[in-house]
């Protein structure tokens, strides 16, 4: 069938669920087994995403919390905006869960009133009641301990587990962020002892209680700021670019969905297009759809969708450029300009005129707060976002001629 806009698959954004979820194959067999050996009581670390706006940490987790919702978990999830406001959230969450498996009776007093003190809440037979304002002088650390521990032995009682995801956590204010992640790290220590009816062994199975907290790259140093261990304790899940497997089958199987069909030669202008990046790949994919309407995306249309996505990654750039202060943007107009083989922090450091110690806080800010650059095989350093080195280098070659 001839394809046309209305059917394009691909959708262009940040943290939107695709039609059709593709790649993350590692990480998502990793979350997936958590979840299964915590059904077992047994213990398991914490998972701390962390990527570059665009890699698919939202998405990761909304895919994730789709299937483990379907499965009968009981999931709770929160996107943190500035400030302290993810706890009240996730604590309406917590409440809403209660209500909705008719539970609430079932807490005892002291945890009725950690949410009340929390979020102001009360869970009923009627359902959650805002009752009165959050105690602005609760310790809410430990309230918070308190309620995840009740809500999470609910969950073992009833054969369930409990998963609390988290997005966006590089918000969180420093003193919010130490006390969530003091009452996680408090929750994931309890065990319950547990005796064998037979042979009268006795085992200690940890709570049903998985946690998933996904972030920018500077998130472990914020945890460090914010005086937690959470960044040690946890188990890191850096998401990367698409490997070209999961790229090739992304692709046609989006296609696939729309009701056409992609040749191989399309499929490599697209792969040069992206370079793995998961922004880019919806970015390119829709701009090359609506290039024609033949029922096979040919390698000319490939090649005009991913002239058409230049301005769209273009202010891409920009918008992550504008992020950066004048330093930092220097570094990575000079970083640009060495060859990818020869970009070492000294050759750059070369290139600007002075010594390499003297912008060790703007490499550490480029690599760890804002994600920009990451070091490679052999002290190297590499561009995070594909094809920004050559757009800086344009970008300034331009200037230069003005």
């Amino acid at each position: 069938m001839a394809r046309a806009p209305e059917d394009n698959p691909f959708t262009p954004g940040f943290g939107n669920l695709p039609r059709v979820f593709a790649g993350r194959r590692h990480e998502f067999a990793d979350l997936e087994l958590m979840v299964e050996r915590l059904a077992r009581g047994v213990y398991e670390q914490a998972r701390l995403v962390t990527a570059d706006r665009g890699f698919g940490k939202t998405t990761l987790l909304r895919e994730f919390e789709e299937e483990q919702r379907e499965a009968g978990r009981w999931v709770v999830r929160a996107s943190a905006t500035t400030g302290d406001a993810v706890i009240g959230r996730l604590c309406r969450q917590l409440a809403d869960l209660l209500a909705e498996r008719d539970l609430g009776g079932a807490l005892s007093r002291k945890t009725r009133e950690a949410l009340q003190r929390l979020a102001g809440l009360s869970v009923g037979p009627g359902g959650v009641t805002v009752e009165l304002s959050p105690a602005r002088d609760a310790d809410r650390g430990v309230e918070l301990e308190e309620l995840l521990s009740a809500v999470a032995g609910l969950a073992r009682d009833h054969g369930a587990v409990l998963l609390m995801l988290v997005d966006e956590a590089q918000n969180i204010a420093l003193e919010a962020l130490g006390q969530l992640f003091h009452a996680i790290q408090e929750v994931q220590s309890k065990v319950v002892t547990v005796r064998d009816p037979v042979s009268r062994a006795t085992r200690r199975d940890s709570l049903p209680f998985g946690v998933v907290i996904a972030g920018l790259p500077g998130l472990v140093g914020r945890l460090q700021q914010a005086g937690s261990t959470f960044g040690e304790r946890s188990k890191p899940l850096p998401l990367t670019a698409f490997d070209e497997a999961d790229m090739r089958e992304g692709f046609r199987a989006l296609v696939r969905e729309g009701g056409a069909d992609i040749d191989a030669d399309a499929v490599d202008v697209l792969m040069a297009a992206c370079g793995g990046y998961p922004y880019f790949f919806h970015v390119v994919g829709h701009e090359t759809w609506n290039a024609g309407s033949g029922d096979v995306i040919t390698a000319a249309d490939a090649r005009v969708g991913a002239a058409g996505a230049r301005p769209l990654v273009a202010e891409l750039y920009e918008q992550r450029l504008a992020e950066l202060g004048q330093k930092q943007r220097d570094y990575l107009v000079a970083a640009a300009g060495v060859p990818a083989e020869e970009r070492t922090s000294s050759e750059v450091a070369m290139a600007i005129g002075v010594s390499t110690a003297a912008l060790g806080s703007t490499l550490q800010a480029l690599t760890d707060r804002h994600g920009l650059l990451r070091r490679g095989a052999e002290g190297r350093l590499v561009f995070t976002l594909t094809g920004m080195d050559r757009y800086l280098v344009e970008r300034d070659e331009q200037t230069s001629q003005r």
